[in-house]
């Protein structure tokens, strides 16, 4: 059976995405005895790494492969992640107390010092990441300095109080900042792993902590995943195999939808709207998003040069 072909947008960068994480299964529901699902993504992933991903495609696969100190589940509403518990009396110092099952997928476990260099990682201009912005967004003391260059990232206000305890310090007070470590871009990366060579993204050999390993990559192709059994929930993970395809054509990926190829598509033709509506009522499902939408102006040449025509626009 066919799931939902959905519409998504580029410029939609967090909070809008479909895990295929472990799942409550109502008690009495019959699942099919092949549990394995195929999905549409918008074009071949930049990189699996958390700290270098900017995009859709690669961002989809980095959620199964990896996982915060919070998720969030389909109703949006923060949810426990490899955190068990956070807490904060003043909304400035957080402390979030990661659960002790949590381990990667080579059987260590995932600790407070994991998620220490994470964060540095991020924000060091030698990484080069494209959202470490973020980290400075969230109000963590001295991530801008360290984008900077100003103070070294060891200056970072995130620290390991033991193994299972995690310490994080604001330039000010933020209600909402647990929220923010849902974020792909917090997510935390093995140290070990990373620092084995630039082939530690590959199949075999990357080590995340999600629900998912990577199982096989070829370019352009395909991407595989398959359950993570060190994964601290794997008893509730139900898809057995999940297969990514890159399609950068909308026209295309549809039709292998309504072939019966791809269980879920990112985006169709907009122009097919009201004639998928028609044909397939209900497997058309046009979601709501969290994001920010902006235009970029050529401001060096060109009429958007003149900051006049910029304002009337």
């Amino acid at each position: 059976m066919r799931h939902s072909v959905s519409v998504t947008c580029c410029a939609l960068l967090v909070s809008s995405f479909s895990l295929a994480y472990a799942a409550d299964v109502p008690g009495g529901t019959v699942l099919a005895e092949k549990q394995e699902l195929v999905r549409h993504i918008k074009d071949e992933p930049a990189s699996l790494d958390p700290a270098k991903a900017v995009g859709l495609p690669e961002i989809q696969v980095i959620r199964d492969l990896f996982e915060g100190l919070v998720n969030q589940n389909e109703k949006g509403e923060i949810i426990p992640g490899v955190a068990s518990q956070w807490k904060s009396n003043d909304n400035r110092i957080w402390t979030f107390t990661l659960r002790d099952n949590a381990q990667w997928a080579d059987g260590t476990p995932v600790t407070a010092q994991d998620f220490v260099y994470s964060w540095q990682r991020l924000v060091d201009p030698k990484t080069l990441s494209p959202f470490a912005w973020f980290a400075a967004l969230a109000g963590i003391t001295n991530a801008q300095a360290i984008i900077d260059g100003k103070v070294t990232p060891d200056q970072l206000g995130v620290s390991a109080v033991d193994a299972h305890t995690l310490r994080v310090q604001l330039d000010k007070p933020l209600p909402w900042f647990a929220s923010l470590t849902a974020s792909f871009a917090f997510y935390p990366v093995q140290k070990a792993n990373v620092e084995s060579g630039k082939d530690w993204m590959k199949p075999g050999k990357l080590i995340g902590n999600g629900a998912y390993v990577l199982k096989e990559r070829v370019v352009n192709e395909k991407l595989v995943v398959e359950p993570n059994t060190h994964y601290w929930d794997n008893a509730k993970t139900v898809l057995q195999k999940v297969t990514f395809l890159p399609i950068n054509q909308e026209s295309a990926a549809t039709k292998r939808y309504l072939a019966g190829d791809i269980d879920i598509t990112e985006s169709f033709p907009k122009n097919m709207y009201q004639k998928l509506l028609k044909d397939i009522p209900g497997q058309v499902y046009t979601p709501p998003q969290l994001g920010t939408y902006y235009y970029a102006f050529n401001t060096q040449k060109g009429p958007t040069a003149d900051s006049r025509v910029r304002l009337a626009l």
